[in-house]
């Protein structure tokens, strides 16, 4: 069964820093949705690939994952698959991408991450996993690049050049990240355009997730909060 699991956005116990220089540990929020992407596997012990490009492979989100996927969840394992700062072979990536029970991608810069999966061809093999039945997920950037659109803004900040982009198109609509975070001017913008181009928005906010199943959507919602998945315009 094709299985895809788009987390808008969330903390998983990160290590982060204040301006000031100081550390502190963000809280676990996805809990709730990454206990699902577990089980959707049907095993006891799912090996879990984590793909970093959107962070440029950065060394500590790895750590977090299998925090998360094996101390807390059961996993057996989490492999970082670091086709950036790695000279990785096409058969090695095929090989570790098709082996894994669950693919995770993280969050980041969307476009930079599926400019260096087509480079490498790793797009095309992602669309084999998903054909095979390895359950998908991700979260912000992770989430957003299976759908047929997203927007090119990582900085929300630009909003006034919002235009669509190309994602992998593995699931129909325009994903849209930490929906919650948007006010209510960045939210008509997003709106309008899509109303412009006659294309329906799946807006998901942190927290929250929507699962796309066999050919069927679900929404994961958070039970503590009002975090959700909004369909838009």
């Amino acid at each position: 069964m094709k299985i895809i699991v788009a987390i808008g956005g969330g903390e998983m116990g990160r290590i982060a820093k204040l301006d000031d220089g100081t550390e502190y540990q963000t809280p676990i929020e996805t809990t709730h949705i990454d206990s699902l992407v577990v089980r959707l596997t049907n095993k006891p012990h799912p090996k879990v690939l984590f793909i970093g490009t959107a962070t440029h492979d950065r060394p500590h989100y790895p750590k977090v994952v299998y925090k998360q996927y094996v101390e807390r969840l059961g996993c057996l394992s989490v492999d970082a698959l670091c086709i950036e700062t790695e000279q990785l072979a096409y058969e090695e990536i095929r090989k570790r991408v098709l082996c894994s029970d669950i693919i995770y991608v993280g969050g980041g810069d969307t476009t930079h991450m599926l400019k260096v999966w087509k480079e490498q061809k790793l797009d095309k093999i992602l669309f084999e996993a998903y054909e095979k039945g390895i359950v998908l997920a991700g979260i912000s950037a992770g989430a957003i690049c299976w759908f047929d659109w997203y927007d090119n803004m990582d900085d929300i900040e630009k909003l006034d050049d919002l235009a669509l982009v190309r994602g992998l198109g593995f699931v129909k609509d325009f994903g849209v990240p930490h929906y919650d975070w948007l006010n209510e001017k960045e939210r008509e913008k997003i709106n309008l355009l899509l109303k412009e181009k006659n294309i329906r928005g799946v807006a998901i906010d942190d927290c929250a997730a929507v699962v796309f199943r066999g050919g069927k959507m679900e929404i994961i919602s958070d039970e503590k909060s009002d975090k959700t998945v909004r369909f838009i315009p």
